[in-house]
């Protein structure tokens, strides 16, 4: 069965509220702050989590027994876009804050606010002026960097221990990342590289450099995507990031269009119709930000009017997962709505119809397939939003 995000949301609180005690990256709150202060201490404690991961402030929620009493008459009640305010009305060092997203869940008859702190490497986050609640003199002071561990809170009148301080600042420079980590986050950044056509190197760390080789074992037989483009001949490399020479990565570019447009070649996935594996659905897929994604990104050249032509029909029969979890939820949403797919397969498709020259039979079944797996890819989201 598909669970959408706000099931899988609840499916972990619930979880957490059943664990009965709280830990880094998520708090019980019996009901929202009667003061901004603690609202904001809370909320840059778990902005600074160690666990580096998303947290969750969970309102409605006793701390000591996790017994839910919800939040329907909670009179200190906020909403998103005032907790936002608070957060936008206050002085972050550099003018960055944390993002936060409020979600309401029902669980037990009752009314549970989630408040989730974002993850990122932008940490540490902390105040360059004091705030100071007027009721109740607390104050968040500036320049005190707070933070959580296990399920305790830096004190608001102190600032976190300098081990927990030092790793905050690792982790805004990505000191705290493997090699393979760091090469991740470089690539998301691709203004930081320099080079040519066929190398590269990172600005910031010239260790990390990326090269583009031919192989004399890649043969030049077109894939199905090829027979998209006006020009259905192919061409083949090898693009490799390597870290003070070792290689971190290695995989296949290919030209199409006549060169006029080259990405990372996309993984193979198969579709079982059957339970005997004889029928058999084959596509080509990205996972968004894998590290054959964000190549494929990286190698995008954005100045080039014809690329951004082939790459959109190239990407017409390329299905972008979010993440691996989704990709295997809609393999098994096809096998479950097979009747579904054979209509759409049946759909017209004459902007791809191949000329006789070409061997096109096996090109466009797959070319047919993989719009079809597209279309029901976005119901599929639509089914799961």
């Amino acid at each position: 069965m598909v669970k959408s995000s706000n099931e899988l949301l609840m499916f972990e609180i619930e979880q957490l509220i059943m664990s009965k005690r709280e830990d880094e990256y998520w708090d019980f709150k019996q009901s929202h702050h009667s003061n901004t202060a603690n609202l904001l201490h809370d909320i840059i404690c778990m902005a600074n989590n160690k666990a580096d991961r998303d947290a969750y402030i969970i309102f409605g929620v006793m701390d000591q027994t996790g017994e839910i009493i919800g939040v329907e008459r909670d009179e200190q009640r906020r909403n998103q876009q005032e907790l936002i305010n608070q957060l936008k009305s206050k002085k972050f060092a550099g003018g960055v804050r944390p993002r936060v997203e409020l979600r309401t869940l029902l669980i037990d008859k009752h009314e549970i606010d989630v408040l989730i702190i974002m993850n990122s490497m932008e940490t540490p986050y902390y105040l360059t002026e004091s705030y100071e609640d007027k009721k109740t003199k607390r104050c968040v002071r500036a320049n005190h960097i707070y933070t959580r561990v296990g399920d305790t809170n830096t004190d608001i009148d102190k600032s976190a221990d300098i081990n927990d301080i030092e790793y905050l600042w690792k982790k805004r420079f990505g000191l705290h990342l493997s090699p393979y980590e760091k090469l991740m986050h470089k690539l998301r950044s691709k203004e930081t590289w320099i080079g040519d056509e066929d190398q590269f190197y990172n600005r910031e760390n010239p260790e990390f450099t990326l090269s583009l080789t031919d192989d004399s074992d890649l043969r030049n037989t077109p894939e199905f995507y090829a027979y998209t483009m006006t020009d259905s001949s192919v061409s083949y490399k090898v693009i490799t990031a390597n870290y003070y020479g070792t290689t971190l990565y290695s995989k296949g570019i290919v030209y199409l269009d006549g060169a006029r447009y080259f990405t990372t070649t996309p993984d193979w996935g198969f579709i079982d119709l059957d339970d005997y594996h004889q029928d058999t659905i084959p596509y080509k897929y990205f996972i968004n930000n894998d590290i054959n994604y964000l190549l494929h990104n990286f190698l995008f050249q954005e100045d080039q009017h014809e690329a951004h032509i082939a790459r959109r029909r190239f990407l017409e029969v390329i299905l972008i997962f979010h993440d691996e979890i989704e990709r295997v939820q809609f393999e098994d949403y096809v096998f479950n709505n097979k009747d579904i797919m054979i209509n759409h397969i049946g759909s017209d498709i004459n902007e791809y119809v191949l000329d006789e020259s070409r061997p096109g039979e096996v090109a466009a079944e797959r070319i047919k397939a993989s719009i079809a797996l597209k279309r029901m890819l976005e119901e599929y989201r639509e089914l799961t939003i």
